[in-house]
C-alpha cells in the first residue's frame, strides 16, 4: 500500500480550506454542520486511509503527532466547540505537513508507486546471480513489509558470502578461522574457535557474526566494511525479533545500499558465470 503525492496535496488543501472557513466565522463556537462534518471527515480519513499506509514510512513519533490532532478534530466535531480549538489542532497538522509528508513523498520516500527514487533504487539491486532471497526481499520492500525485507535481504547477502566461500574452497576459510583462534594479541585475540566446515551445509551452521570476522581475516572486507555489515546484521535482528525500534524506508535504503556496495557489487564476492 502507498499514498500518492497528489493524495497528500489534496488532503492538505482540504485542511487549509477548513482553516480558512473557520477563521471567517463570526461566532466563538462552531455550529455549522458542514464545518463539523469536514473536521470529522478529515480525522476519519487520516486514521482509516492515510495512517495505515504511512506506518512503515514515518516514525512512531510522527504518526502519534498527527494521530493526536486528527483524533482531536473528531472529538471537536461535536456541537458547539470553540473555533479556537479547531484552529489549534489544524495548525499543528498544517504547519509541519510539507516537511513531514509532501517533500518525502516527492523524494519517493513514502512508498509511492511509479517512477520514484525508491523504486529506481530497488530496481537497480536486481541481480541474476542472487538466490530467491533478494527477489523476495525486494517484493516485501515494495509492498511495505519493511521488517521482512530486512530479514530476507540479509539472508541474500549471507547466501552470496557462503556460495563464494564454497567456490573458493572451504579449506581457506578453515585455515583462517584456525589462525584467528590461535591469536593471542591484536585484533583477533578474542576470536573464539569454530569447528571446521567441509560442506555448504556445515558452513550454514556458522553464526553470522563469526562469519563476518573470518571474511575480514581473509581480506574480503576491511574493518570499516565489517562495522557497516555488523550494523546491517543488527537491523536484521531488529526486524526478526519483537521490539520498538522502527524500520523506515530511509533505514531500508541505507541497509540495502551497504549490502549492494560491500557484498553484491564487490568483485571479491563475484560468482563465476554459470556454464552454458
Amino acid at each position: 500500500m502507498s499514498v500518492g503525492h497528489e493524495t497528500l496535496e489534496a488532503f492538505l488543501a482540504r485542511a487549509k480550506a477548513l482553516r480558512k472557513s473557520l477563521k471567517a466565522e463570526q461566532v466563538p463556537t462552531v455550529g455549522k454542520t458542514a464545518l463539523r462534518s469536514e473536521a470529522k471527515a478529515l480525522g476519519g480519513e487520516w486514521h482509516k486511509d492515510l495512517a495505515p499506509k504511512l506506518k512503515h514510512s514515518l516514525t512512531q513519533e510522527t504518526l502519534e503527532k498527527y494521530g493526536a490532532q486528527f483524533t482531536r478534530l473528531i472529538k471537536l466535531s461535536g456541537p458547539n466547540n470553540r473555533v479556537a480549538s479547531y484552529l489549534a489542532a489544524l495548525e499543528l497538522v498544517i504547519k509541519p505537513f510539507n516537511d513531514d509528508l509532501l517533500i518525502p513523498s516527492q523524494q519517493g520516500a513514502l512508498g509511492g508507486q511509479g517512477s520514484s527514487s525508491f523504486d529506481a533504487f530497488f530496481a537497480g539491486l536486481s541481480n541474476a546471480d542472487e538466490s530467491d532471497y533478494l527477489a523476495e526481499a525486494l517484493a516485501c520492500a515494495k509492498n511495505g513489509h519493511l521488517r521482512a525485507a530486512v530479514v530476507l535481504g540479509w539472508s541474500a547477502a549471507i547466501d552470496r558470502i557462503q556460495r563464494v566461500l564454497e567456490h573458493g574452497g572451504l579449506d581457506k576459510f578453515n585455515n583462517m578461522a584456525q589462525q584467528m583462534a590461535a591469536a593471542t594479541n591484536g585484533r583477533y585475540k578474542r576470536f573464539k574457535k569454530i569447528d571446521s566446515v567441509n560442506s555448504i551445509a556445515e558452513l550454514q551452521e556458522v553464526f553470522d557474526r563469526p562469519l563476518l570476522w573470518v571474511i575480514e581475516g581473509m581480506g574480503m572486507i576491511d574493518t570499516n566494511e565489517h562495522t557497516r555489515l555488523g550494523s546491517c546484521f543488527d537491523m536484521r535482528c531488529h526486524g526478526a525479533h519483537p521490539g520498538n525500534a522502527p524500520i523506515t524506508l530511509y533505514n531500508l535504503m541505507s541497509f540495502f545500499s551497504d549490502l549492494d556496495q560491500i557484498i553484491f557489487m564487490n568483485p571479491k564476492f563475484k560468482l563465476p558465470s554459470p556454464a552454458v
